[in-house]
């Protein structure tokens, strides 16, 4: 992680829709935050708290128009020379329904189109094809001549990160990318972008409504309400603070909650867990105590 400077930089970012029209929604009001190089950052709020209209600033799809500043890599995105092509070969961006990205008939045709529009050569975009399939589990051999819309919904997923991993990004956003697939898919994705970050040093931001699947994953969390960052933290830090969470409209995973309930009654000391395996052991630690 480079402790200099943040690789993506946002600093009391307002966004208003339909401006000046009697249906204007005021969508962020004063969010800001910091994210260096190589981290994984999980973004949490409830429905309509304006994190897709943040994460959408991140590659340029929305502009900064009235007040603060989105600084990507060291480029202002309310720069009118700012090159904007450039910028979403840089920050690559996956949908809460991925699979509507889709538009190819053939999935290796899909996953190519982004590569074969940076103007590359045939061998280098085959190439980056089969690399990029190959990190979402996707066997090229197998995969690359099916049908898209053939994939279930698990292999959808797939092919859409693979569409955007094609591009090689310096940073990967998912806004909701892992939900409404299975729960077995969805470990398998979850396990890959995990893997993504770590092999690689790739920068994830990670935008979801499961705090299960951000207490697995992230480093650190902000929380987004009503269009401004209201908590921000390590994953540890915010979930011990689960009464301000619900104030927010959200949770703490499932093992936090069931570790704060033992602690309210008295069989462990307080403390905070953000995950199955240390819920695990504390509960085997209690096991341990009472045989003795």
């Amino acid at each position: 992680m480079d402790a200099g400077r943040p690789i993506i930089q946002v600093n009391d970012l307002h966004h208003r829709y339909l401006r000046g029209t009697p249906l204007e929604v005021v969508a962020l009001k004063g969010v800001t935050m910091e994210i260096y190089e190589g981290e994984m950052v999980g973004i949490i709020g409830r429905s309509g708290a304006g994190k897709s209209t943040l994460v959408q600033h991140f590659n340029g799809l929305i502009r900064p128009r009235e007040r603060g500043k989105v600084i990507v890599d060291g480029e202002d995105l309310a720069d009118p020379d700012i090159d904007i092509r450039a910028l979403r070969q840089k920050v690559g961006l996956v949908f809460q329904y991925p699979e509507q990205q889709l538009f190819e008939r053939f999935v290796g045709d899909d996953i190519a189109f982004g590569p074969l529009k940076m103007g590359l050569p045939m061998e280098e975009v085959r190439e980056r094809v089969r690399e990029a399939m190959e990190m979402v589990g996707l066997d090229f051999g197998r995969f690359k001549d099916r049908y898209t819309f053939t994939l279930s919904g698990g292999e959808m997923r797939r092919a859409a990160i693979a569409g955007v991993l094609a591009l090689r990004p310096k940073i990967l956003i998912l806004d909701e990318s892992t939900s409404g697939v299975d729960p077995r898919s969805r470990k398998d994705l979850l396990g890959r972008i995990d893997a993504l970050h770590r092999e690689r040093g790739l920068t994830v931001i990670f935008v979801s409504s499961s705090m299960e699947d951000v207490a697995e994953l992230v480093d650190r969390v902000y929380v987004i309400d009503d269009g401004r960052t209201v908590m921000s933290g390590t994953t540890r830090e915010v979930f011990s603070r689960p009464e301000e969470l619900i104030r927010y409209g959200l949770g703490v995973p499932q093992v936090t909650e069931i570790v704060h309930e033992l602690a309210r009654r008295g069989k462990i000391p307080f403390t905070t867990v953000v995950n199955v395996q240390e819920g695990k052991e504390v509960v085997w630690k209690i096991l341990n105590s009472s045989a003795t």
